[in-house]
Protein backbone atom coordinates (compact mmCIF):
# COMPACT_ATOMS: atom_id res chain seq x y z
CA UNK A 1 0.00 0.00 0.00
CA UNK A 2 3.02 2.49 0.61
CA UNK A 3 4.52 1.37 -2.13
CA UNK A 4 1.03 2.54 -4.45
CA UNK A 5 1.38 5.45 -2.88
CA UNK A 6 5.04 6.70 -3.14
CA UNK A 7 4.02 5.88 -7.04
CA UNK A 8 0.59 7.57 -7.14
CA UNK A 9 2.97 10.83 -5.34
CA UNK A 10 5.63 10.48 -8.39
CA UNK A 11 2.92 10.36 -10.88
CA UNK A 12 1.70 14.14 -9.48
CA UNK A 13 4.97 15.60 -9.29
CA UNK A 14 5.46 14.19 -13.07
CA UNK A 15 2.48 16.23 -14.05
CA UNK A 16 3.05 19.20 -11.55
CA UNK A 17 6.76 19.80 -13.23
CA UNK A 18 5.22 19.76 -16.93
CA UNK A 19 3.26 22.30 -15.71
CA UNK A 20 5.04 24.73 -13.80
CA UNK A 21 7.46 25.37 -16.69
CA UNK A 22 4.76 27.06 -18.73
CA UNK A 23 4.40 30.20 -16.73
CA UNK A 24 7.84 31.22 -16.42
CA UNK A 25 8.41 30.35 -20.38
CA UNK A 26 5.39 32.71 -21.27
CA UNK A 27 7.34 35.60 -18.60
CA UNK A 28 10.33 34.83 -20.78
CA UNK A 29 8.82 35.23 -24.35
CA UNK A 30 6.88 38.35 -22.89
CA UNK A 31 9.98 39.72 -21.14
CA UNK A 32 8.45 39.73 -17.76
CA UNK A 33 10.30 39.21 -14.70
CA UNK A 34 8.80 38.27 -10.70
CA UNK A 35 10.29 41.05 -8.35
CA UNK A 36 10.17 38.49 -5.51
CA UNK A 37 13.06 36.59 -7.54
CA UNK A 38 13.50 32.97 -9.55
CA UNK A 39 12.50 30.53 -6.49
CA UNK A 40 9.13 32.38 -4.96
CA UNK A 41 8.19 32.20 -8.63
CA UNK A 42 8.79 28.92 -9.32
CA UNK A 43 6.98 28.21 -5.79
CA UNK A 44 3.78 29.91 -7.38
CA UNK A 45 4.08 27.90 -10.38
CA UNK A 46 4.23 24.53 -8.22
CA UNK A 47 0.87 25.29 -7.75
CA UNK A 48 -0.63 23.39 -10.49
CA UNK A 49 -0.22 20.51 -7.68
CA UNK A 50 -4.21 21.74 -6.58
CA UNK A 51 -5.56 20.91 -9.74
CA UNK A 52 -3.54 17.93 -10.42
CA UNK A 53 -4.26 16.43 -7.56
CA UNK A 54 -8.40 16.94 -7.46
CA UNK A 55 -8.71 16.67 -10.26
CA UNK A 56 -7.28 13.21 -10.11
CA UNK A 57 -9.64 12.59 -7.33
CA UNK A 58 -12.47 13.85 -8.77
CA UNK A 59 -12.47 11.83 -11.93
CA UNK A 60 -11.84 8.74 -9.61
CA UNK A 61 -14.55 9.08 -7.36
CA UNK A 62 -17.10 11.20 -9.11
CA UNK A 63 -19.43 8.67 -11.68
CA UNK A 64 -21.75 11.32 -13.76
CA UNK A 65 -20.27 13.27 -16.16
CA UNK A 66 -21.98 16.27 -15.26
CA UNK A 67 -20.93 16.29 -11.56
CA UNK A 68 -17.30 16.08 -12.42
CA UNK A 69 -17.73 18.99 -15.22
CA UNK A 70 -19.21 20.87 -11.97
CA UNK A 71 -16.48 20.23 -9.66
CA UNK A 72 -14.07 21.11 -12.35
CA UNK A 73 -15.69 24.51 -12.74
CA UNK A 74 -15.63 24.84 -8.97
CA UNK A 75 -12.40 24.51 -8.54
CA UNK A 76 -11.21 26.69 -11.46
CA UNK A 77 -13.85 29.39 -9.84
CA UNK A 78 -11.57 28.79 -5.91
CA UNK A 79 -8.47 29.08 -7.30
CA UNK A 80 -9.08 31.87 -9.55
CA UNK A 81 -10.90 33.80 -6.45
CA UNK A 82 -7.83 33.07 -4.42
CA UNK A 83 -5.30 34.16 -6.80
CA UNK A 84 -7.27 37.41 -7.26
CA UNK A 85 -7.75 37.82 -3.82
CA UNK A 86 -4.27 37.55 -2.33
CA UNK A 87 -2.93 40.27 -5.89
CA UNK A 88 -5.52 42.83 -4.66
CA UNK A 89 -4.31 42.14 -0.91
CA UNK A 90 -0.86 42.56 -1.95
CA UNK A 91 -0.49 45.17 -4.25
CA UNK A 92 -0.31 48.92 -3.55
CA UNK A 93 -2.75 49.97 -5.94
CA UNK A 94 -5.26 47.63 -5.83
CA UNK A 95 -4.70 46.44 -9.33
CA UNK A 96 -2.79 43.21 -11.35
CA UNK A 97 0.41 43.90 -12.61
CA UNK A 98 1.22 42.48 -16.23
CA UNK A 99 3.28 39.74 -14.33
CA UNK A 100 0.53 38.89 -12.01
CA UNK A 101 -2.05 38.77 -14.82
CA UNK A 102 -0.43 36.45 -16.84
CA UNK A 103 0.39 33.94 -13.87
CA UNK A 104 -3.44 34.12 -12.69
CA UNK A 105 -4.47 33.50 -16.72
CA UNK A 106 -1.39 30.97 -16.82
CA UNK A 107 -2.65 28.87 -13.85
CA UNK A 108 -6.79 28.80 -14.91
CA UNK A 109 -5.82 27.77 -18.28
CA UNK A 110 -3.63 24.87 -17.19
CA UNK A 111 -6.21 23.64 -14.14
CA UNK A 112 -8.71 23.82 -17.65
CA UNK A 113 -6.04 21.64 -19.38
CA UNK A 114 -5.51 19.09 -16.61
CA UNK A 115 -9.59 18.81 -15.97
CA UNK A 116 -9.91 18.15 -19.73
CA UNK A 117 -6.96 15.82 -20.30
CA UNK A 118 -8.42 13.51 -16.84
CA UNK A 119 -11.99 13.64 -18.72
CA UNK A 120 -10.26 12.53 -22.04
CA UNK A 121 -7.94 9.61 -20.77
CA UNK A 122 -11.42 8.48 -18.64
CA UNK A 123 -13.67 8.88 -21.96
CA UNK A 124 -10.92 6.66 -23.59
CA UNK A 125 -10.47 4.07 -21.26
CA UNK A 126 -13.85 3.67 -21.17
CA UNK A 127 -14.33 2.63 -24.50
CA UNK A 128 -11.43 0.73 -24.36
CA UNK A 129 -12.90 -1.39 -21.86
CA UNK A 130 -15.95 -1.92 -24.07
CA UNK A 131 -14.14 -3.34 -26.99
CA UNK A 132 -10.81 -5.45 -25.19
CA UNK A 133 -12.00 -6.30 -21.50
CA UNK A 134 -8.94 -8.06 -21.02
CA UNK A 135 -6.65 -5.94 -22.24
CA UNK A 136 -4.09 -3.99 -20.39
CA UNK A 137 -4.62 -0.80 -18.64
CA UNK A 138 -3.53 2.36 -20.93
CA UNK A 139 -1.87 5.29 -18.75
CA UNK A 140 -2.03 8.78 -19.65
CA UNK A 141 0.73 11.52 -20.13
CA UNK A 142 -0.25 12.78 -16.39
CA UNK A 143 0.02 9.50 -15.60
CA UNK A 144 3.34 7.44 -17.22
CA UNK A 145 6.50 9.23 -15.74
CA UNK A 146 9.05 8.10 -18.27
CA UNK A 147 13.15 8.90 -18.82
CA UNK A 148 12.04 9.69 -22.48
CA UNK A 149 10.27 13.04 -20.99
CA UNK A 150 13.44 14.64 -19.98
CA UNK A 151 13.65 16.10 -23.48
CA UNK A 152 10.80 18.00 -22.47
CA UNK A 153 12.50 19.61 -19.82
CA UNK A 154 15.88 20.14 -22.36
CA UNK A 155 13.33 22.25 -24.94
CA UNK A 156 12.17 24.69 -22.54
CA UNK A 157 15.99 25.11 -21.15
CA UNK A 158 17.32 25.74 -24.95
CA UNK A 159 14.19 28.13 -25.09
CA UNK A 160 15.78 30.59 -22.03
CA UNK A 161 18.87 30.39 -23.80
CA UNK A 162 17.14 31.95 -27.12
CA UNK A 163 15.21 34.25 -24.74
CA UNK A 164 17.89 35.55 -22.72
CA UNK A 165 15.93 34.57 -19.70
CA UNK A 166 17.73 33.28 -16.59
CA UNK A 167 14.80 32.63 -14.73
CA UNK A 168 13.84 29.84 -17.30
CA UNK A 169 16.85 28.16 -17.61
CA UNK A 170 17.58 28.03 -14.17
CA UNK A 171 13.72 26.52 -13.35
CA UNK A 172 13.96 24.12 -16.47
CA UNK A 173 17.36 23.00 -15.36
CA UNK A 174 16.27 22.32 -11.67
CA UNK A 175 13.56 20.73 -13.13
CA UNK A 176 15.89 18.21 -15.38
CA UNK A 177 18.03 16.98 -12.87
CA UNK A 178 14.82 16.68 -10.37
CA UNK A 179 12.57 14.74 -12.91
CA UNK A 180 15.46 12.62 -14.24
CA UNK A 181 15.78 10.73 -10.27
CA UNK A 182 12.04 10.78 -9.78
CA UNK A 183 11.69 8.89 -13.48
CA UNK A 184 14.47 6.41 -12.21
CA UNK A 185 12.88 5.35 -9.15
CA UNK A 186 9.47 5.31 -11.44
CA UNK A 187 11.11 3.04 -13.57
CA UNK A 188 12.99 0.88 -10.81
CA UNK A 189 9.66 -0.02 -9.33
CA UNK A 190 7.58 -0.59 -11.77
CA UNK A 191 10.86 -3.22 -13.36
CA UNK A 192 10.58 -4.72 -9.81
CA UNK A 193 6.70 -5.20 -9.25
CA UNK A 194 6.81 -6.57 -13.37
CA UNK A 195 9.50 -8.84 -12.31
CA UNK A 196 8.08 -10.29 -9.16
CA UNK A 197 4.72 -11.31 -10.96
CA UNK A 198 6.23 -12.79 -13.99
CA UNK A 199 8.68 -14.95 -12.60
CA UNK A 200 7.33 -17.58 -10.30
CA UNK A 201 10.83 -18.95 -9.91
CA UNK A 202 11.18 -15.50 -7.26
CA UNK A 203 8.52 -16.56 -5.33
CA UNK A 204 10.12 -17.97 -2.65
CA UNK A 205 12.81 -14.78 -1.84
CA UNK A 206 11.52 -12.16 0.18
CA UNK A 207 10.40 -9.28 -1.58
CA UNK A 208 12.45 -7.01 0.73
CA UNK A 209 15.60 -8.62 -0.29
CA UNK A 210 14.86 -8.06 -3.68
CA UNK A 211 14.00 -4.50 -3.75
CA UNK A 212 17.13 -3.86 -1.43
CA UNK A 213 19.54 -5.34 -3.80
CA UNK A 214 17.96 -3.41 -6.45
CA UNK A 215 17.87 -0.24 -4.74
CA UNK A 216 21.52 -0.39 -4.07
CA UNK A 217 22.54 -0.87 -7.45
CA UNK A 218 20.00 2.07 -8.70
CA UNK A 219 21.95 4.33 -5.56
CA UNK A 220 24.88 3.67 -6.67
CA UNK A 221 23.71 4.37 -10.46
CA UNK A 222 22.40 7.65 -9.19
CA UNK A 223 25.08 9.20 -7.57
CA UNK A 224 27.56 8.28 -10.65
CA UNK A 225 24.65 10.29 -12.64
CA UNK A 226 25.07 13.11 -10.45
CA UNK A 227 28.29 13.36 -10.58
CA UNK A 228 28.39 13.47 -14.00
CA UNK A 229 26.07 16.60 -13.94
CA UNK A 230 28.24 18.22 -11.26
CA UNK A 231 30.02 20.14 -14.04
CA UNK A 232 26.77 21.55 -15.71
CA UNK A 233 25.46 22.54 -11.99
CA UNK A 234 29.25 24.00 -11.25
CA UNK A 235 29.42 26.38 -14.83
CA UNK A 236 26.11 28.06 -14.60
CA UNK A 237 27.45 30.93 -14.22
CA UNK A 238 29.36 30.68 -17.67
CA UNK A 239 25.90 30.04 -19.93
CA UNK A 240 26.01 32.19 -23.02
CA UNK A 241 22.55 33.92 -23.26
CA UNK A 242 20.98 35.56 -26.74
CA UNK A 243 17.78 36.95 -27.74
CA UNK A 244 16.11 36.75 -30.54
CA UNK A 245 14.45 39.55 -30.47
CA UNK A 246 17.53 40.81 -32.00
CA UNK A 247 18.15 38.27 -34.43
CA UNK A 248 16.26 40.76 -37.08
CA UNK A 249 16.75 43.64 -35.36
CA UNK A 250 18.37 46.99 -37.74
CA UNK A 251 22.49 46.65 -36.95
CA UNK A 252 23.46 49.95 -35.60
CA UNK A 253 26.88 51.11 -38.17
CA UNK A 254 29.39 52.76 -37.02
CA UNK A 255 30.31 56.32 -37.76
CA UNK A 256 33.04 56.87 -40.98
CA UNK A 257 35.00 59.33 -42.07
CA UNK A 258 34.54 60.32 -45.93
CA UNK A 259 37.68 62.23 -46.37
CA UNK A 260 39.90 59.23 -46.53
CA UNK A 261 42.24 58.69 -49.55
CA UNK A 262 40.99 58.52 -52.76
CA UNK A 263 37.22 59.21 -51.61
CA UNK A 264 36.85 56.01 -50.32
CA UNK A 265 35.09 55.62 -46.78
CA UNK A 266 37.51 54.54 -44.07
CA UNK A 267 36.53 54.53 -40.06
CA UNK A 268 37.03 57.36 -38.32
CA UNK A 269 39.96 57.08 -35.69
CA UNK A 270 38.61 55.07 -32.99
CA UNK A 271 36.21 53.58 -34.27
CA UNK A 272 33.95 50.71 -33.05
CA UNK A 273 34.78 47.19 -32.65
CA UNK A 274 32.53 44.63 -33.67
CA UNK A 275 30.56 44.13 -31.18
CA UNK A 276 29.47 47.78 -31.48
CA UNK A 277 29.05 46.88 -35.02
CA UNK A 278 26.10 44.35 -34.24
CA UNK A 279 25.26 46.22 -30.90
CA UNK A 280 25.57 44.00 -28.62
CA UNK A 281 27.92 46.36 -25.96
CA UNK A 282 30.44 44.97 -23.88
CA UNK A 283 32.22 41.60 -24.95
CA UNK A 284 31.36 38.77 -22.39
CA UNK A 285 33.92 37.59 -20.26
CA UNK A 286 35.92 34.85 -21.57
CA UNK A 287 35.84 31.73 -19.67
CA UNK A 288 38.98 30.02 -18.49
CA UNK A 289 41.34 27.72 -19.85
CA UNK A 290 40.01 24.67 -17.36
CA UNK A 291 36.27 25.26 -18.53
CA UNK A 292 37.25 26.07 -21.64
CA UNK A 293 38.24 22.40 -21.46
CA UNK A 294 35.33 21.21 -19.59
CA UNK A 295 32.91 22.54 -22.13
CA UNK A 296 35.20 21.29 -25.04
CA UNK A 297 35.52 17.33 -23.10
CA UNK A 298 31.57 17.41 -23.02
CA UNK A 299 30.74 18.79 -26.12
CA UNK A 300 33.06 15.72 -27.83
CA UNK A 301 30.90 13.28 -25.79
CA UNK A 302 27.70 14.44 -26.98
CA UNK A 303 28.87 14.34 -30.43
CA UNK A 304 30.02 10.72 -30.25
CA UNK A 305 27.26 9.48 -28.37
CA UNK A 306 24.67 11.26 -31.16
CA UNK A 307 26.46 9.75 -34.04
CA UNK A 308 26.33 6.08 -32.14
CA UNK A 309 22.75 6.65 -31.63
CA UNK A 310 22.17 7.61 -35.15
CA UNK A 311 24.47 4.68 -36.28
CA UNK A 312 21.93 2.40 -34.16
CA UNK A 313 18.92 3.75 -35.68
CA UNK A 314 19.92 3.50 -39.20
CA UNK A 315 21.48 0.08 -38.47
CA UNK A 316 17.93 -1.16 -37.08
CA UNK A 317 15.76 0.61 -39.54
CA UNK A 318 17.89 -1.41 -43.02
CA UNK A 319 17.32 -4.79 -39.98
CA UNK A 320 13.88 -4.56 -39.77
CA UNK A 321 13.72 -3.52 -43.81
CA UNK A 322 15.31 -6.51 -44.33
CA UNK A 323 13.97 -8.80 -42.54
CA UNK A 324 10.42 -7.31 -42.07
CA UNK A 325 8.36 -8.67 -44.48
CA UNK A 326 7.66 -10.77 -47.20
CA UNK A 327 6.13 -10.62 -50.34
CA UNK A 328 2.76 -12.21 -49.07
CA UNK A 329 3.15 -9.37 -46.16
CA UNK A 330 3.85 -12.07 -43.38
CA UNK A 331 6.12 -10.85 -41.00
CA UNK A 332 9.76 -12.73 -41.29
CA UNK A 333 11.51 -13.19 -38.15
CA UNK A 334 15.40 -13.23 -38.51
CA UNK A 335 16.42 -16.71 -36.73
CA UNK A 336 19.96 -16.30 -34.93
CA UNK A 337 22.12 -19.55 -34.50
CA UNK A 338 22.01 -20.91 -30.90
CA UNK A 339 25.25 -20.26 -28.94
CA UNK A 340 26.14 -23.91 -29.41
CA UNK A 341 25.90 -23.38 -32.81
CA UNK A 342 28.16 -20.53 -33.13
CA UNK A 343 30.47 -21.80 -31.27
CA UNK A 344 30.70 -24.70 -33.12
CA UNK A 345 31.16 -23.48 -36.19
CA UNK A 346 34.03 -20.79 -35.08
CA UNK A 347 35.88 -24.01 -33.57
CA UNK A 348 35.01 -25.77 -36.86
CA UNK A 349 36.44 -22.81 -38.59
CA UNK A 350 39.40 -22.51 -36.70
CA UNK A 351 40.59 -26.30 -36.86
CA UNK A 352 39.68 -26.72 -39.98
CA UNK A 353 43.66 -26.18 -41.56
CA UNK A 354 44.36 -28.93 -38.54
CA UNK A 355 42.39 -31.69 -40.63
CA UNK A 356 43.86 -34.74 -42.59
CA UNK A 357 43.45 -35.11 -46.03
CA UNK A 358 40.73 -37.77 -45.36
CA UNK A 359 38.84 -35.48 -43.95
CA UNK A 360 38.91 -32.35 -46.73
CA UNK A 361 38.27 -35.14 -49.27
CA UNK A 362 34.87 -35.85 -47.03
CA UNK A 363 34.03 -32.35 -46.63
CA UNK A 364 34.31 -31.76 -50.40
CA UNK A 365 32.20 -34.54 -51.81
CA UNK A 366 29.54 -33.03 -49.38
CA UNK A 367 30.06 -29.62 -50.52
CA UNK A 368 30.06 -30.63 -54.22
CA UNK A 369 26.66 -32.56 -53.66
CA UNK A 370 24.87 -30.05 -51.45
CA UNK A 371 25.56 -27.27 -54.03
CA UNK A 372 23.95 -29.67 -56.97
CA UNK A 373 21.64 -31.65 -55.06
CA UNK A 374 18.66 -29.63 -52.74
CA UNK A 375 17.34 -32.98 -50.85
CA UNK A 376 19.03 -34.93 -48.08
CA UNK A 377 20.40 -38.46 -49.47
CA UNK A 378 19.10 -41.45 -48.53
CA UNK A 379 21.17 -43.90 -46.31
CA UNK A 380 21.16 -46.99 -48.35
CA UNK A 381 21.90 -44.84 -51.76
CA UNK A 382 25.63 -45.21 -53.15
CA UNK A 383 28.07 -42.95 -54.04
CA UNK A 384 27.44 -43.56 -57.49
CA UNK A 385 23.47 -43.10 -57.19
CA UNK A 386 24.00 -40.19 -54.85
CA UNK A 387 26.07 -38.18 -58.24
CA UNK A 388 23.71 -39.45 -60.60
CA UNK A 389 20.66 -38.02 -58.39
CA UNK A 390 22.87 -34.61 -58.64
CA UNK A 391 23.26 -34.86 -61.89
CA UNK A 392 26.86 -35.31 -61.60
CA UNK A 393 27.57 -38.70 -63.48
CA UNK A 394 29.42 -36.94 -66.24
CA UNK A 395 31.35 -34.40 -64.58
CA UNK A 396 35.34 -35.20 -65.19
CA UNK A 397 36.11 -33.08 -61.75
CA UNK A 398 33.02 -35.16 -59.95
CA UNK A 399 35.17 -38.27 -61.14
CA UNK A 400 38.01 -37.21 -60.06
CA UNK A 401 36.59 -36.87 -56.58
CA UNK A 402 34.59 -40.05 -56.08
CA UNK A 403 37.78 -41.90 -56.70
CA UNK A 404 39.37 -39.99 -54.00
CA UNK A 405 36.67 -40.61 -51.96
CA UNK A 406 36.07 -43.96 -52.48
CA UNK A 407 39.70 -44.60 -51.47
CA UNK A 408 38.76 -42.58 -48.01
CA UNK A 409 35.53 -44.41 -47.61
CA UNK A 410 36.65 -47.87 -48.19
CA UNK A 411 40.27 -47.03 -46.24
CA UNK A 412 42.68 -46.74 -49.14
CA UNK A 413 43.79 -43.68 -47.62
CA UNK A 414 44.98 -43.22 -44.24
CA UNK A 415 43.02 -40.53 -42.02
Amino acid sequence: MNLNRGLKIIEYIHAVLHFAILIPFVYAVAGLSDPAGVGVLYLKCLLAAVPVVLTDLAVRRVKSLVWYVLSCAALVICLSGGIRGLFYLSAETGQMTLGQMCYFAGIVVETLIIAGMRLYNRVKEAAREREEPLAAKERGMLDSPALSHVWYFVVFYLLGLCTDAKALCDIAFASTIAYTFLALVYEYIGAARAYLEINKRTRGISRRRLYGIGLSMLLLFAVLLLAGMMPAVLLIQQRQYTNFRDWFSEVELAPFDYEGIGGFETPIQGGGSMMELLGVGEPAPEPSMLMNTIFWIIGTVCVLVFCYGVFMIIRQVLRDFRNGRDENGDVVEEIEDEPSQKVEHINRKRYRGMESEAERIRRRYRKMIRKHRKERPAPYESPAEIEAWAGLKEDEAMQQLHVEYEAVRYGSLKK
